[in-house]
């Protein structure tokens, strides 16, 4: 489990294999063997031997912002299971590995892009062709995935049948909004429209869970598997938010077609008049919609895909 230590006035202290978790409303008492990673978002009192006992059982204790993106941790001056796993995660970032796993990721991408085309189809009164001709070339896609071997180039094949797959995704995605808000394509900073503004809100949202997750597990959030490594940049949370972009994409379409948004959401920058922002009503809605319907799933989910990388690592490497 994750404990997470989010009330101004807490403290974690120790006692004997247990932890301490002290809030000004309660006070509870955990065992060590159940914690896989403590998190503290707040104005805390962390005891020496509260740390001493998540170093000797190698558990990540880790500190963040008030929004749970973290800027520091505590780690073990010896090696252990953290080290072992980020020293194969370096060794196999271009591996058969490698491979195996980013199939998996893209795989499980686009199915779940295809599930949530399927349920916008069978909730139309009408057949749409864009939609139905998405779901095709998105099923092909997945067959062609079922079929590959491992080749040193894996990464460009799989981004290929990956981007094929979006333009075709995206367009269906349109073409199930409401018309004002139908789109062109899919636009980043800045988006060029309205719906675009909220996916890439949303999507750093979620950036943000994933990696408090990716670091919590003790991976190294800047060696990808699947994205190759940029200066600066935490390539392997871009390779689990893949996961997870059909679930924020249903909460995108659902905002749009259940007519909850509205024009005060949004704004335009001087500094890039052409573009399109979420205002900090538009935001706060945004984030509600996310923190009610996937922030506790994305997480979880998360952390069940880093044990399944290390365990790959363990088993295969």
């Amino acid at each position: 489990m994750i404990v997470e230590i989010s009330e101004h006035g807490s403290s974690l202290k120790r006692d004997h294999e247990c932890f301490i978790v002290q809030t000004p409303m309660a006070k509870t008492e955990i065992p060590a063997e159940k914690v896989d990673a403590i998190i503290i978002t707040a104005n805390a009192l962390v005891s020496t031997q509260a740390v001493a006992l998540c170093l000797e059982r190698n558990i990540q204790l880790v500190l963040a912002n008030w929004a749970g993106k973290p800027f520091g941790r505590f780690w073990v001056s010896t090696p252990g299971r953290a080290t072992e796993h980020r020293r194969k995660q370096y060794l196999h970032q271009n591996t058969a590995i490698a491979f195996k796993i980013s199939k998996d990721i893209v795989t499980c991408k686009l199915k779940a892009q295809k599930k949530l085309l399927v349920d916008l189809k069978g909730n139309r009164k009408s057949p749409n062709e864009t939609i139905n001709n998405a779901i095709k070339s998105i099923t092909k896609s997945l067959q062609h995935l079922n079929s590959l071997e491992y080749t040193h180039s894996f990464k460009q094949t799989l981004l290929g049948i990956e981007g094929f797959a979006a333009a075709e995704y995206f367009s269906a995605i349109s073409a199930a909004l409401p018309k004002k808000f139908a789109f062109k394509e899919r636009s980043r900073q800045p988006a060029q429209d309205k719906f675009n503004a909220v996916l890439n809100y949303i999507y750093g949202v979620t950036y943000s869970s994933v990696e408090k997750v990716v670091i919590l597990s003790g991976l190294d959030p800047n060696a990808g598997i699947y994205h190759a490594d940029s200066y600066g940049k935490p390539t392997l949370v871009f390779d689990l938010i893949e996961l997870f972009r059909a679930k924020v994409d249903r909460i995108a379409v659902k905002l749009f077609t259940k007519k909850h948004v509205k024009d005060s959401w949004f704004t335009s920058s001087d500094d890039a008049p052409l573009g399109v922002f979420l205002t900090k009503e538009g935001r706060k809605a945004v984030i509600t919609a996310y923190m009610k319907d996937a922030s506790d799933v994305i997480e979880k989910e998360s952390w069940r895909y880093c044990r399944k990388i290390m365990e790959i690592f363990t088993k295969e490497g």
